[in-house]
């Protein structure tokens, strides 16, 4: 019977090669103690340690409401939604109509306008 713990031996009897090294709890590097965990791993994001701030050059323009408004429109199709929250997005879109930016004002007389199709009061 074999033992479960001892590595298979190739048919000429020379031992195996030894499996890799497992890292130290303390590793250097700062990555958690224990098994490497098995399975597919979301790719790692690159972090800014804590005290420290992100260059600011290279960050994208905050894109305005009515463009985060448009881009959302482009891909809804149908929703279900408690009244409450759906009068609620009445009259916040009644506020973004008067908004600075064309693009928010346009998105928002066009989600409205949807909205009220939607419950047939246009």
């Amino acid at each position: 019977m074999p033992v479960i713990n001892e590595p298979r031996r190739p048919q000429g009897g020379h031992p195996a090669a030894a499996p890799p090294r497992v890292p130290d709890p303390a590793d250097p590097h700062g990555r958690p103690a224990g098994p490497p965990s098995l399975g597919h791993q979301a790719p790692q994001r690159h972090q800014v340690p804590q005290g420290h701030q992100a260059p600011q050059g290279h960050q994208a323009p905050q894109a305005s409401l009515g463009h985060q408004a448009a881009a959302q429109l482009l891909g809804l199709r149908e929703v279900v939604l408690p009244a409450a929250v759906v009068a609620a997005a009445d009259l916040l879109l009644g506020d973004a109509l008067g908004s600075d930016d064309p693009v928010t004002r346009e998105a928002a007389a066009a989600t409205r306008g949807r909205l009220r199709a939607a419950l047939g009061q246009a």
